[in-house]
């Protein structure tokens, strides 16, 4: 019987690892990078360290970009090393990181729950639809939060008696020197809070000698403080510029450039309905389990210790970004993500073993809601059949203010008739894979068919994820500069001069497709103010005045406008020396001489 049990649960975890290669990997090459702060910018930064063979200093757009931590930005540079440069290699370390994870989540789940709870917790995070939009950007979310699982399991098997103090204590603390390495102060603020808060709940600090805390602290120190030593000695004032002004005055709303923004707090809770889906409808079962002090006395120890970890654990992360309200993005909560799913999988094994009825219930509002979803779908593609299929979305879009895009899923309120044109397959498919899930869920949980429900689910989110992929790359037109530097590519020579008016983010991937440092004409101060300062750094942000002495000299000159800027930089340009060269996704190119496109 073990060996059959072990056998189910390896062919288990192999098929959800070659799930989550089809979704990570094989999407990985597209869209094209966008034109944002965390994805084609951060690009950048990596690709630079190659070109200046500088991994301590980092520079974006050729001035010091100072406010974030480095491990992502090695590792996407190693990986431009071994592979090259493209969309590709750019998410290659978050895809890896999401394989790690599902990984590490599973053994977690084994050795303090169950088997079947470590498989369930591992298609949880595989198949989240927030797992999966977030990495599509480079962002440190996932690495940070592998480093927080193997953290906390590492600690937690020395804390019960499973692992040598040393081994765990010691691991735990790299992780966490690594976490900071990854995702700066909350890398380590949020583990010992997380700790202090466990083994006060535990009564355990008589055995504060065992954590060897000098010798653990050693071991983060000499993880975590080497690169900020050496930062601080090759730009000084960074310190400042990275706790002080990026960390503790961001956090507080106080710091300057105020160039960020915080999303309504019920809109960052009520997103992770959808970041989470279809997992989130479980959260009452694991909710009413927790509480329900009987059924906690009878697990074993460990199994009671691991669950209060993971509960403090998520909710150390949820109220740090509920009260904090200066900076506030749906994927912050990442790192608490991991917890989450390890308590919706344990709670599901627990309730389907005792016939939950809660279950049933829940089950059927799920149905009922991806049926409901996949008819709306249906109807939105039904409308859209007889409006003409374009190229370009943008041009079809709906326009808002720049502060409505605070939140990932804005753009989906932008959404026309004829828009919905070229977005049909993709919502074909994610109509097909959410009613299949209502369906053959709702037969299998009628059935008694516990474990071949979730299962169901998974696999209905895999086709619900493909199809999210496929309706990325009908924004990519809209979210990135790409299509227009490969036409700029076509005619750019060695001396021309690139702008972009306003905001570097607005044509970040443009820098990345042209390999050109972009001046930033009547930009907004941002995160490139502080490096932008320092005697030896270009004059990237340049005024009206500046403008017209290089739009009026000998050289090239393109300028990019971003979408609905248009008429304003129009009134800024001379009519007698301006060319419209091109347009894409919203994004206009003229140039101050002639150009003759290929």
């Amino acid at each position: 019987m073990r060996h059959a049990e072990l056998r189910r649960s390896g062919t288990g975890l192999l098929a959800i690892l070659v799930l989550a290669v089809a979704v990570y990997f094989v999407t990985a090459s597209s869209p094209a990078l966008m034109d944002d702060d965390v994805d084609a910018a951060h690009a950048l930064v990596a690709r630079t360290m190659l070109q200046k063979h500088d991994y301590v200093v980092m520079y974006m757009n050729g001035v010091r970009y100072l406010v974030r931590a480095p491990l992502h930005f090695w590792l996407i540079a190693a990986s431009y090393k071994v592979f090259g440069e493209n969309e590709f290699t750019t998410r290659l370390p978050s895809a890896l990181a999401v394989l790690a994870l599902v990984l590490a989540i599973y053994r977690f789940g084994c050795v303090f729950f169950s088997r079947r709870a470590g498989l369930y917790a591992a298609l949880v995070i595989a198949t989240s639809p927030g797992v999966f939009i977030f990495t599509r950007t480079v962002i440190s979310e996932p690495i940070y939060a592998l480093e927080f699982v193997i953290g906390f399991y590492l600690f937690l098997r020395a804390w019960t008696g499973t692992l040598h103090p040393r081994i765990g204590y010691w691991g735990a603390a790299g992780m966490f020197g690594l976490a900071v390495l990854t995702r700066g102060a909350i890398g380590v603020l949020f583990p010992l809070a997380v700790l202090v808060i466990f083994i006060s709940a535990t009564t355990g600090w008589h055995r504060w000698r065992e954590l060897k805390l000098v010798s653990s602290a050693l071991v983060f120190f000499a993880i975590a403080a080497p690169w900020h030593v050496l930062a601080e000695l090759r730009a000084p004032g960074f310190l400042w510029a990275y706790f002080v002004n990026d960390h503790l005055r961001r956090a507080l709303g106080t710091r300057w450039p105020p160039d960020y923004s915080a999303v309504p707090l019920w809109i960052w809770f009520g997103a992770h309905i959808i970041w989470l889906f279809p997992w989130s409808f479980f959260a009452p079962v694991a909710i009413r389990r927790f509480w329900s002090m009987q059924r906690r006395a009878q697990r074993p120890e460990q199994s009671s210790q691991a669950l209060l970890l993971l509960w403090i654990w998520a909710a150390v992360v949820l109220v740090f970004f509920s009260i904090e309200t200066g900076s506030r993005m749906e994927y912050y909560s990442f790192g608490a993500w991991p917890a989450i799913a390890l308590l919706l999988g344990q709670s599901l094994v627990s309730a389907e073993r005792e016939k939950d009825p809660w279950l049933q219930r829940i089950q059927n509002a799920l149905s009922v809601t991806a049926l409901a979803l996949a008819l709306l779908l249906g109807y939105f593609v039904w409308k859209s059949l007889s409006a003409p299929t374009a190229d370009d979305i943008s041009d079809l879009l709906k326009t808002h203010a720049s502060g409505y895009y605070r939140f990932a899923l804005a753009h989906a309120f932008d959404l026309t008739e004829q828009s919905f044109a070229i977005l049909r397959a993709p919502a074909v498919l994610a109509a097909l894979s959410l009613a299949a899930m209502a369906v053959a869920a709702q037969i299998l949980r009628k059935l008694g068919r516990a474990a071949a429900v979730t299962a169901a689910m998974a696999l209905a989110m895999i086709g619900f994820l493909l199809a999210a992929n496929l309706a990325f790359n009908k924004f990519e037109p809209l979210l990135s500069s790409r299509a227009l530097a490969l036409e700029l590519n076509k005619s750019l020579r060695e001396d021309d001069q690139i702008a972009v008016y306003g905001d570097f983010t607005a044509a970040a991937s443009l820098a990345f497709y042209t390999r050109r440092r972009l001046w930033l004409y009547d930009a907004p101060y941002s995160e490139l103010e502080y490096g932008s300062e320092f005697l030896d750094a270009p004059k990237i942000f340049i005024n009206e005045r500046d403008f017209r002495a290089l739009w009026h000299g000998r050289t090239r000159m393109f300028l990019i406008v971003p979408r609905g800027q248009q008429a304003s930089a129009m009134a800024s340009l001379p009519a007698t020396s301006t060319w419209f060269i091109a347009k894409v996704g919203g994004k206009a190119l003229y140039a101050n001489q002639p150009v003759a496109m290929p």
